[in-house]
């Protein structure tokens, strides 16, 4: 469907191609007028780059410099916008129409001063800033912080001028506006550094004040007596508890009476004595016993040294005993009184605590005063320089020059454009104009607009020009009417060749011997496609007649140059005609034969509806093989029904490009209620490039056949009824 579609849309074009040609062609021609008539612009371009590092600041310090200060895009943007600006665009321009270069010179001839803002009435200054800004342009380069500037005027050198010109007012504004900034913020901190000092100073004594009661120490809030005793005493707390666990486990070891682990635990050198002259009385006491007996005598007396040695050593544990309880006494009174000193210094450092937080506040407080007050001495100091140097925030990279030529108006792509919109009104002025079409133009047409099937279309040829033939009788002019006797290797005839197939394969068990040719209206060429299916006829070898019915206006007799008032039909119908009615208007072919109309009768309808039509119809099918019967149109006398209704067969003839659709419509429906056999349709004077689009389209033999390449040029006619 698509594909069907796209071929009509190119048959369309096809169709209509030489209006679509005028439409482009005017389009052309108005393109070029309208770009040689353009005042052409030149275009002046300058570059230059946004200094990020010496626009941030005017000598403040960074803290303050970024309460205007930006990111590197949206200062870019700035700079920008300020390029655009009315009074900078004035300064320039009255700088230079002073200097007699600018774009009006003549409005500011009279000028004192440049930028003077009162020189020019409100609205005119309007009017010409508002000139200039239709045709400049700031841009931004992409990933860089260049701006590209550009002025377009017919003057190439005020181009060039006033570009040049914007950046130094520009630049000089800069300056001017940060020297004036920088002035501004000096005197304002010169008025304020007197009470900044003044407050720095009242800060740092409040904190002395504070040390002082507080016993603190140095810069820091912990630097204090009571935090220094806290720590101590915590530290010989810790020691105090330590030595008293370790003398809690030695009088319990003392208190176990074990001599081992008294001598272990308090080695004294009196116990250490007693216990050593115990080991060698006990050592010889048990040699002599083993030797002499108990009963020695020196047994008995190292006996009694034995229990004197007891008793010293009874006593001596005694002693270590009480004094081992003695000193763990003394440890637990030390740790008691450190603990009730470590609590005491404690409540104390609470106390402090609770003014650690105003202390902190005051020593801020005079650090940042002190820091605040260095810092903007410092920098009043140095603003004069850092604003002189930070004051150009733009530096150039390329001046304008001047352009060498114009760039307006492209002429090319206005010609291209007025083409491409040619050709865009071309397009849907075609298509309007075929939706408005109502006739048909193609054998394709009449079967989608009606229901006649298409027998075949006859292309258009020269219908009143003659033509010289040769034959066995000599040399005489025939008329390029007959194309099929005529020009016999023409398109035309081959076509009428068709036509003549398709009639005879129409009905394979009846031949179709009498059929009537009619058309919706006049001038739609039945004659002559009557004529020439005659002719195609006699030329396969059958006997033909061709009569002529059309009684109220005959044309038949114009094909074959024979007059016009000759006997004919009518006097066959009245009784008074014989054979001599009968012509044979070609001699070459000697078995066609042509009955003329005749005079015209009063009644033509019941003339031709009359029995005595009947029987001439019923005869000539006994005497030939085909009998063609040329009728009056259909839809405006009533007199081809009546001989259609007697015929074996109905051939409508639509004519392209005139033949309206709905008139086929009304002939189809017209003669079906008739009861009128209709072969087909056949579609004259058409254009064989659209009939045969799909061929015409390719190359090779089909193109050959059908465009007559290579054969005699075609013949046909135009209207048959111009005689």
């Amino acid at each position: 469907m698509a594909s069907r579609s796209l071929v009509d849309f190119r048959r369309v074009l096809f169709a209509r191609k030489y209006l679509i040609l005028i439409v482009v062609v005017c389009a052309v021609i108005l393109s070029i007028i309208y770009a040689q008539t353009r005042t052409p612009l030149y275009e002046a371009t300058a570059t230059a780059e946004v200094d990020l590092p010496r626009s941030e600041s005017m000598g403040l310090s960074s803290a303050v410099a970024s309460l205007y200060s930006d990111d590197a895009t949206t200062t870019v943007q700035t700079q920008a916008f300020r390029l655009t600006g009315h009074s900078l665009i004035y300064r320039a321009i009255t700088e230079l129409s002073m200097e007699h270069r600018g774009p009006y010179p003549d409005a500011l001839k009279n000028l004192v001063s440049p930028g003077d803002e009162d020189s020019l009435p409100p609205v005119q200054r309007e009017e010409m800033i508002s000139s200039v800004l239709e045709s400049l342009s700031v841009s931004l380069v992409p990933k860089t912080n260049a701006l590209r500037v550009t002025y377009r005027h017919p003057d190439p050198k005020v181009a060039r001028d006033l570009v040049n010109r914007l950046l130094s007012v520009f630049m000089e504004r800069s300056v001017e506006d940060r020297l004036l900034g920088t002035t501004q913020a000096s005197n304002m901190l010169s008025n304020q550094m007197n009470d900044l000092k003044k407050h720095a100073a009242d800060a740092q004594q409040r904190l002395a004040d504070f040390q002082k009661q507080h016993n603190l120490i140095g810069t820091d809030e912990k630097d204090n007596l009571t935090t220094a005793g806290l720590r101590i005493i915590n530290e010989q707390l810790a020691e105090a508890q330590a030595d008293q666990i370790i003398k809690q486990a030695r009088l319990r070891l003392v208190q176990s009476s074990n001599p081992e682990l008294l001598t272990s635990v308090a080695p004294t050198p009196t116990l250490q004595s007693l216990r050593s002259q115990e080991t060698q009385v006990k050592v010889e006491l048990g040699e002599l016993t083993s030797k002499y007996g108990p009963g020695y005598p020196k047994v008995h007396e190292l006996q009694s040294q034995l229990a004197t040695l007891d008793k010293a050593i009874a006593t001596e544990s005694s002693n270590i005993t009480r004094r081992a309880r003695e000193e763990y006494a003394a440890s637990s009174s030390t740790v008691e009184s450190l603990q009730h000193r470590l609590k005491d210094q404690t409540q104390q450092a609470f106390k402090l605590n609770e003014s650690a937080a105003q202390y902190a506040i005051l020593r801020q407080d005079a650090e940042s005063s002190r820091d605040l007050f260095n810092a903007l001495q410092l920098k009043l100091k140095e603003s004069s320089v850092s604003a002189a140097l930070g004051a150009e925030s733009i530096s150039i990279i390329d001046h304008a020059v001047t352009p060498d030529r114009p760039i307006e108006p492209n002429k090319r792509r206005i010609v291209e454009t007025g083409t491409l919109a040619g050709v865009i009104l071309a397009i849907f002025l075609a298509l309007g104009l075929e939706t408005l079409n109502d006739s048909v133009r193609t054998s394709e047409d009449v079967e989608t607009s009606s229901q006649f099937e298409s027998l075949g279309a006859v292309p258009h040829f020269d219908a009143n020009a003659m033509t010289t033939i040769s034959s066995s009788s000599g040399t005489r002019e025939v008329p390029t009417r007959l194309v099929a006797f005529a020009a016999p290797d023409s398109l035309s005839a081959e076509a009428f060749r068709s036509i003549r197939s398709a009639i005879m394969l129409s009905s394979l068990d009846k031949r179709s011997k009498v059929i009537t040719v009619t058309s919706s209206y006049m001038n739609e060429g039945k004659s002559t496609v009557s004529a020439n299916l005659a002719i195609s006829f006699a030329q396969h070898g059958a006997r033909v007649l061709l009569v002529d019915t059309d009684l109220r206006r005959s044309h038949l007799h114009f094909a074959f140059r024979i007059p016009g008032r000759l006997p004919g039909l009518t006097s066959l119908l009245s009784f008074s005609g014989s054979e001599d009615v009968f012509l044979t208007p070609i001699p070459e072919l000697p078995n066609l034969v042509m009955l003329p109309a005749g005079r015209k009768p009063p009644n033509p309808a019941e003339v031709l509806g009359s029995g005595r039509m009947g029987d001439l119809i019923d005869q000539w099918r006994k005497e030939y093989d085909y009998i063609i019967i040329d009728t009056a149109p259909i839809l405006m006398v009533s007199d081809a029904l009546g001989v259609a209704s007697r015929a074996d067969g109905t051939v409508m003839i639509v004519r392209a490009r005139l033949t309206r659709k709905k008139a086929i419509t009304r002939a189809f429906e017209l003669l079906s209620r008739s009861r009128v056999r209709i072969i087909g349709a056949v579609i004259n004077d058409v254009d064989l490039n659209l009939e045969n689009f799909y061929t015409y389209a390719r190359k090779g033999y089909g193109y050959m056949y059908y465009s007559g390449k290579g054969q005699e040029p075609a013949y046909g006619h135009r209207d048959e009824d111009q005689e």
